[in-house]
């Protein structure tokens, strides 16, 4: 193995057994202890310092870890088979999504890019969610759970509003619907990226050479554009006609498809920062004001809705190298 600084190896490509194992520790230590939105972050800090061998194998020890641990747990507290299934399912499929996400683009992954992987392995992961939500959702202690975060947050914002000014029933109708209708799909999203960058960041601590910005060369195929558009043409008729299974389909591919445009209009954003004559000084405010906005109720959508068009734009204005083959999106452009 090559040690960087004698200490963390970089895409060695043999099987390190100890680091896969306690990895695999670490996940399952996140995932059972409320840290879910980092269980994924050992196996990124695996994958990036041992490789894909060992990435995989601290994969397959935490999937049968928490098989085994789901099964164990549940037979004690009497959990219900089936909600034992969803739970296993939605971590397998979570992690081994994650795993096939930040692999190289090699043999190994079909040469299939990582923006496809991510959304392929997001689009399972998310389907699976959805089913385990809608388990919970059905559950009295769902229910009790709801009320007493809604008290919660009663308690703390808004004095003399009690759970009892809530219709309970609407509000889990709420929920179920943001959830099936693309919720559960951005959440795997954020959640696989997240991980894939923190386990960058994490390397890059222990001596890790930098790693090219992965969205200043992002392009999507200009196809997704006619995908877009068909999909809220057909997701619009769905709403005429009260289709629900067509509108959830329908809404989660056009998430998708305005998540992979975010991207690129970052990418394009990006790109031009990087140039020596962009100021320094709004390079480094860039990110915080990125952040800044998520936050700002009203800002957030006039902000990202400028980012998706920016990537839709690029179809047809070519703001920067395109690496990709495709025609363009209309035969004029």
């Amino acid at each position: 193995m090559n040690p960087i600084k004698s200490t963390v190896p970089v895409r060695s490509g043999n099987l390190a057994l100890l680091p896969a194992i306690i990895g695999a520790a670490i996940c399952l230590f996140f995932i059972r202890n409320g840290f879910v939105f980092f269980f994924l972050l050992p196996l990124g800090f695996i994958g990036y310092g041992w490789g894909p061998k060992t990435l995989w194998s601290a994969t397959g020890f935490a999937i049968l870890g928490n098989f085994v641990l789901t099964f164990f747990i549940g037979m004690i507290i009497r959990v219900p088979g089936m909600d034992m299934l969803w739970d296993i399912l939605w971590f397998s499929a979570t992690a081994a999504a994650f795993a096939w996400t930040i692999m190289p683009a090699d043999e190994r992954s079909l040469q299939i890019p990582g923006s496809q992987r991510l959304a392929i392995g997001a689009s399972l992961s998310a389907l699976i969610f959805i089913g385990l939500s809608a388990r919970a959702f059905d559950s009295p202690d769902f229910y009790d759970l709801i009320k007493n975060q809604i008290e919660a947050v009663s308690a703390l914002f808004f004095s003399g509003i009690g759970p009892e000014a809530f219709d309970m029933d609407l509000v889990i109708g709420f929920l179920r619907n943001v959830i099936m209708r693309g919720g559960a799909l951005v959440t795997t999203v954020v959640l696989l990226f997240m991980n894939r960058q923190l386990g960058i960041f994490l390397i890059r601590i222990f001596g890790g050479k930098r790693r090219p910005n992965v969205f200043v060369n992002f392009h999507v195929h200009p196809r997704l554009f006619w995908a877009l558009l068909f999909s809220v043409l057909l997701l619009l008729a769905s709403n005429a006609f009260a289709w629900e299974n067509f509108i959830i389909v329908l809404s989660n591919v056009v998430i998708l498809c305005i998540m992979m445009f975010l991207a690129q209009g970052y990418g394009i954003i990006k790109y031009f920062t990087l140039k020596p004559a962009f100021p320094p000084f709004l390079r480094f405010m860039l990110p915080v004001f990125l952040v800044i906005a998520v936050f700002w109720p009203g800002v957030n959508a006039f902000v990202f809705g400028a980012i998706v068009i920016l990537g839709i734009v690029e179809n047809w204005v070519a703001f920067r190298p395109v690496n990709i083959s495709g025609s363009p999106a209309t035969p004029q452009a």
